[in-house]
């Protein structure tokens, strides 16, 4: 479905490693509405 593209991912924020602990800490506490990316 990914291919045919009836399914999309939801991206909510892309993030540094050094703001991946704050982006933990918002999605243990249920702010975040998509996917956290972590970018290298």
């Amino acid at each position: 479905m990914i291919e045919a593209g009836t399914i999309t991912p939801v991206i909510d924020r892309a993030c540094s490693l050094s703001e991946i602990p704050e982006a933990m800490r918002d999605l243990e506490a249920g702010r975040v509405r998509g996917k956290v990316v972590a970018s290298i």
